[in-house]
């Protein structure tokens, strides 16, 4: 009985998955956007960018991107896996698992 009460989202792995990656998503934006202001004071004070920071914001733009992209994957994947996850607990006796 106890586990069907405490059988929620937050108890898969999956969901633990998905909210990291999304709070390690949200530290790399901040990041990227932190060096994309650090490039924009640099030029307008009319200072060289050193070109580590331009690699940089081009790495953290591309793997920011791919990020998204993984994550739209994911989302688009959820709704089976919810189905899927209900019939096995249909399947099982106790109701949940």
């Amino acid at each position: 009985m106890d586990d069907a009460i405490h059988d929620d989202d937050s108890s898969h792995p999956a969901h633990d998955d998905a909210v990291n990656a999304a709070a390690g998503h949200a530290g790399l934006v901040a990041q990227l956007r932190q060096l994309e202001d650090f490039a924009a004071r640099t030029v307008a004070e009319g200072d060289a960018l050193p070109p580590q920071a331009t690699e940089m914001i081009l790495h953290l733009r591309e793997i920011v991107s791919a990020l998204d992209g993984l994550t739209a994957s994911m989302a688009e994947r959820a709704p089976a896996d919810a189905v899927e996850r209900a019939a096995e607990h249909e399947d099982d006796p106790r109701g949940a698992r």
